[in-house]
């Protein structure tokens, strides 16, 4: 899973925008913009707010394309400025998530014919804790190695891996409360 930064092949891309190349930013932004996008609304869960935020990171990017030093890979770096941006507009409509808020996820016996396997999977994921959506996002969604969301979270590896084990718990405690079991899925 470690892949090294030189094998990023949105690299050549980026590097072709920090030149000035507007098709080779409009290639780089069709490659990302649907990670990026679903990172974001695990976070906010506002299609507005998330296309404003996709606004301002791919602005911030362009700008920037030139400063990438190649710490990172692409993705990682877009989806680090895409967080910051997110985590200020949080900050700034002071949205508080909690798992008590959730009392509507609570319901025991949902019929898994009914509803589907990745809906049910999204419910659950949206009534875990900020935190802990985003560190599963980034581990299983995002596809990023232990030592990539280390250096875009700023915490030791080790923390995330504590993150991770805790925020799967969360997830599996989420998913019995709402009667489903390991095996229905």
């Amino acid at each position: 899973m470690n892949r090294p930064a030189a094998q990023d092949p949105l690299r050549v891309l980026l590097k072709q925008s920090a030149q000035g190349d507007k098709d080779a930013f409009a290639a780089l932004y069709e490659a990302t913009q649907h990670r990026i996008s679903v990172y974001l609304y695990r976070l906010v869960r506002d299609q507005d707010l998330i296309e404003d935020i996709l606004i301002e990171t791919y602005t911030e990017v362009w700008k920037n394309s030139a400063t990438f030093k190649g710490r990172s890979q692409v993705l990682t770096w877009m989806i680090g400025i895409a967080r910051n941006l997110a985590f200020k507009e949080i900050r700034k409509r002071n949205w508080h998530d909690d798992i008590d808020q959730h009392q509507d996820i609570e319901g025991k016996g949902i019929a898994i014919d009914t509803l589907d396997r990745r809906g049910l999977m999204a419910k659950a994921m949206d009534a875990l804790s900020l935190k802990h959506r985003e560190i599963l996002d980034l581990a299983f969604f995002q596809d990023l190695t232990y030592r990539e969301i280390s250096k875009l979270l700023l915490i030791p590896e080790n923390t995330v891996k504590t993150r991770v084990y805790h925020a799967k718990a969360a997830l599996k405690k989420k998913l019995a409360v709402m009667g489903i079991r390991q095996d229905d899925l």
